[in-house]
C-alpha cells in the first residue's frame, strides 16, 4: 500500500515525531499557523485548534475539504469538545477528543488512515459505575488469580483517585505512587524501582495510588501514559483500578488501556450514575460506552430483579463475568483482614478465575498452571460467554 503524505498544522512539533516514528507515511511535514499553504499531493490534514481556531476552521474547511481526503481536528477544550466534534463529524472531519497524550491521538490518527495501530501492549483497566459496586475487590481479585494461573509479573496500578489498599496487607510510607512521583515526572524512574515501590504478593506487585484527595488533580494523562509505560517494562501484564470518579488519573488510565471493563452491580443507581458519568465526562473525552465489556458483580438471582442478560442489554455491552453476592458478614471480614473475598468464598473465587482466563486470553498471555477442574470450568464459561466475552 502507498504511504501517505501528511501535513500537520499545529505550534507542536511532538505529534510530527510520533507518526514519522511508525514508518506509515512518506512525508510528515508541519506548519504553525492560519497562512499555512496545502500544497497539491496531501493525503490527510490535521489540525490544532491551538494553531487555528474553531471559528477559523469552519470558514476555510471547505477548502481543505477539496485539497484534502482525510481531514482531522484537534480539540483541547472538553467543554466544547462535544459540539464540535458533532459539527464537524457530519462533513467527514474525525475529531480528535482533548485530554489525549501525542501517542493516543496519534494511534488514532494511524488507526483511521493506515489500517493499524501503535500496540498498547498487555493493559487492562477496571473502572466502577459507582461508589461500593465493587472495583477495588474484582480487580485486585482478578489481577491475583491472572498471576497465578500465568505465573507471570502482573502489576496492578491503583490509579482510582485514594489508596486502594483496603485489602493489602502491607505497606506505608515507602511504597505506593506518592513514594516514586517525582522521579516519574522527571523522567528517572527505573523498572525495578517501580517494583519496590510495590507491594508484592508472590508474583502480583500492587502500586497503591495517591490517597491526598488535594493532589490527585495534580495527576495529568501524560504522567499517567509515562507510569503505565514504565509498568509494561517492569511486568508481563499490567492491571489498572480506576475507581469511579472520572478524575484525571482514571481517564488517562483509561485511555492508555486497550481492554477495559466496567464494574457494576443490578442496582438501578449504579446504572444511572454511569450513564451521567458517561453522558457529562467520558462521552466529552472521546470514550465511548460501547468501548467497555461488563462484569455484573454482587449478583443475586432473584426473579423481580434484572438478569445478567437484560443488563448487557441495559449497558449495551458484552457480558464477561458474573459475580454471585456474597454474605455481608464475609464482606466485612475481608476488610477487617485485608484480604480479597476470592481468598474467604470459593464460588466467588471461581467467579473471578473465570474472568481471569478471559482477560489472559484478551491479552494474549499463555495460561502455565491450572489446578485440577479448572479446565472443564474455563470450558463452561467459555461457551456461557463466548470467547470474545
Amino acid at each position: 500500500m502507498d504511504k501517505k503524505k501528511v501535513l500537520i498544522i499545529s505550534k507542536n512539533d511532538q505529534l510530527r515525531s510520533v507518526l514519522d516514528g511508525t514508518g506509515c507515511y512518506s512525508d510528515i511535514g508541519v506548519s504553525a499557523g492560519i497562512d499555512a499553504k496545502i500544497a497539491e499531493g496531501i493525503d490527510i490534514l490535521i489540525v490544532d485548534d491551538r494553531a487555528i481556531s474553531y471559528s477559523r476552521y469552519l470558514q476555510d474547511c471547505f477548502i481543505y475539504f477539496k485539497k484534502v481526503k482525510s481531514n482531522f481536528y484537534i480539540s483541547s477544550d472538553p467543554d466544547t469538545y462535544l459540539s464540535i466534534y458533532k459539527s464537524l463529524s457530519s462533513y467527514g472531519v474525525i475529531v480528535i477528543p482533548p485530554q489525549l497524550t501525542i501517542k493516543q491521538a496519534a494511534q488514532r490518527i494511524i488507526d483511521a488512515t493506515a489500517g493499524r495501530s501503535i500496540p498498547i501492549g498487555r493493559v487492562c483497566a477496571f473502572f466502577g459505575a459507582g461508589s461500593g459496586c465493587g472495583t477495588a475487590m474484582v480487580s485486585q481479585s482478578v489481577a491475583k488469580h491472572l498471576s497465578v494461573i500465568t505465573g507471570k509479573d502482573v502489576g496492578l496500578l491503583m490509579l482510582g483517585g485514594d489508596g486502594g489498599d483496603s485489602y493489602i496487607k502491607a505497606g506505608g510510607d515507602s511504597c505506593g505512587l506518592p513514594s516514586v512521583k517525582s522521579r516519574l515526572n522527571n523522567s528517572l524512574l527505573l523498572p525495578r524501582e517501580l517494583k519496590s515501590a510495590c507491594i508484592r504478593q508472590e508474583s502480583l506487585y500492587i502500586l497503591p495510588g495517591e490517597s491526598h484527595v488535594s493532589k490527585i488533580r495534580h495527576y495529568h494523562p501524560g504522567q499517567i501514559e509515562k507510569l503505565i509505560d514504565l509498568s509494561l517494562k517492569a511486568f508481563d501484564a499490567v492491571l489498572i483500578n480506576c475507581g469511579s470518579r472520572g478524575t484525571g488519573m482514571s481517564i488517562g488510565a483509561l485511555n492508555s488501556s486497550g481492554l477495559k471493563y466496567l464494574i457494576t452491580t443490578q442496582s438501578d443507581k449504579y446504572f444511572n450514575n454511569f450513564k451521567k458519568i458517561s453522558e457529562q465526562i467520558l462521552t466529552q473525552l472521546g470514550i465511548s460506552a460501547a468501548d467497555f465489556n461488563l462484569i455484573l458483580n454482587k449478583y443475586i438471582d432473584y426473579g423481580e430483579l434484572r438478569s445478567e442478560v437484560d443488563l448487557a442489554k441495559d449497558y449495551q455491552m458484552n457480558l464477561s463475568g458474573v459475580i454471585g453476592m456474597v454474605d455481608y458478614p464475609l464482606a466485612l471480614s475481608a476488610e477487617r483482614d485485608k484480604k480479597t473475598l476470592s481468598e474467604l468464598d470459593q464460588y466467588y473465587k471461581k467467579s473471578v478465575e473465570a474472568i481471569a482466563y478471559i482477560v489472559a486470553d484478551k491479552l494474549n498471555i499463555k495460561i502455565v498452571e491450572q489446578k485440577k477442574g479448572n479446565g472443564n470450568f474455563k470450558k463452561f464459561i467459555t461457551k456461557l460467554f463466548g470467547r470474545g466475552a
